[in-house]
């Protein structure tokens, strides 16, 4: 079987399956190119460095977060379904927890999400842009916490039984999501 070309699709899929196996710390430009079976210096030309690389990776997540998001739907609908997808995404790759817990979006990314997200979720909370903007955020962050929590220690297991990690989940998702209908 012929290798498949390098690309810097293939360099993301390869960087997370070793933060899914490895973690953060397993993680570097040789450490891909040696999966790759390439030299480390024919990945920078698809890939500026490290840091663009896990760029890459946050942008790709977000992303993915909307792709298939029905922005007609009920506010607390919608904001439940992304925070089950972003756990959905995580649990796939538990390596890139700590990647997404600790590295913004890039601010393109961020905007047409912004875009796309927010004039439909502030219709349906009846608020501003800017604050729903603002409330799907955080949501955001407590979700990749949660996973953090969960996940954060790749590659070791994580530290409770998976019916710890749902209910604490339920429960954090569920309060916030019930404080938002209560403000």
């Amino acid at each position: 079987m012929a290798p498949r070309p390098l690309t810097p699709a293939l360099i993301l899929e390869t960087a997370l399956d070793i933060l899914d196996q490895e973690g953060s710390a397993g993680l570097s430009m040789r450490a891909i190119a040696a999966r790759l079976d390439v030299k480390a210096a024919s990945l920078y030309y698809h890939v500026r460095n490290k840091d663009a690389l896990l760029q890459a990776l946050v942008d790709q997540i977000a992303h993915e977060l909307l792709s298939d998001a029905d922005l007609t739907a009920p506010w607390r609908e919608l904001l439940t379904a992304m925070a089950v997808r972003l756990r959905g995404v995580l649990r796939a790759h538990p390596g890139a927890a700590a990647v997404v817990a600790t590295k913004n979006v890039s601010p393109e990314v961020a905007q047409r999400i912004a875009d796309r997200l927010g004039p439909p979720l502030a219709a349906s909370l009846n608020t501003t842009t800017d604050r729903a903007l603002l409330l799907a955020q955080s949501l955001f962050v407590l979700v990749a916490g949660l996973a953090l929590a969960e996940f954060g220690d790749v590659p070791n297991a994580p530290a409770a039984p998976r019916a710890f990690y749902d209910a604490w989940f339920d429960l954090a998702v569920g309060t916030f999501l019930d404080g938002i209908d209560a403000a």
